[in-house]
């Protein structure tokens, strides 16, 4: 796998290269977007593209890459509120990451996205329930559930281990990163409670367990 880096901090661009290299992954790295005007966006499997560089806006340069590309495209930026990352995938992102982010959690992002374009669909359905991985949207019958983003992370990634027992460790890094500031030992509980919630009579799927975590449970009587 080749990934193309577009990253002006040597210190994240380093590190990210480094450890996915241990994974056989080969990174190229370029510090601004005035470096790409002989690239060949084909050579790579996906862009890692920094939102804010010295010589432009990465929303405008992921603007004009999907008027030519589908090449998968994970953003990396200190802009973590709603609207940004509203922005970055309404225009094309694949997925969006906060600075500072754990190099297991952006590796974990990668395989992801890759997940979604070998099986070729945007969507994950269950029953009556849909997830849009491209508007980060999910409704039921057709009808839209006003999810916010922590809210779509989790049943997420509850959906796609389905009848698996999570834990909480793990679902708190892939959700919230290291933005942990905005955690506590009681955030995951109620965020589980509040989806739990908008999900009407989907949420009798999602179990507690106890001393681990949660599970989708496929069987749960409705």
């Amino acid at each position: 796998m080749k990934i193309l880096m577009i990253e002006d901090d040597s210190t994240i661009a380093f590190a990210v290269k480094t450890y996915l290299k241990k994974y056989s992954i080969k990174t190229v790295v370029y510090d601004k977007l005035s470096s790409l005007e002989n690239i060949n966006f084909s050579d790579f499997d996906l862009i890692l593209l920094d939102a804010n560089l010295p010589d432009g806006s990465g929303f405008n340069f992921l603007k004009y890459l999907r008027e030519f590309s589908d090449i998968p495209i994970i953003m990396l930026t200190v802009k973590s509120e709603d609207q940004y990352v509203v922005k970055g995938l309404s225009q094309g992102a694949d997925d969006y990451i906060t600075k500072p982010f754990s190099l297991s959690i952006l590796k974990a992002r990668i395989d992801n996205v890759f997940r979604r374009k070998v099986k070729k669909t945007d969507t994950l359905i269950f029953k009556d329930l849909t997830l849009d991985f491209t508007s980060k949207s999910a409704s039921i019958d057709g009808v839209n559930i006003d999810l916010n983003l922590k809210e779509f992370s989790i049943l997420e990634m509850l959906l796609e281990n389905q009848n698996i027992n999570l834990f909480r460790e793990k679902m708190l890094d892939y959700v919230w990163g290291y933005d942990l500031y905005e955690v506590n030992d009681n955030t995951l509980t109620v965020t589980i409670k509040r989806l739990r919630s908008k999900l009407g009579r989907y949420g009798k799927h999602i179990k507690t367990v106890r001393g681990i975590g949660y599970r989708w449970d496929n069987d749960s009587l409705e």
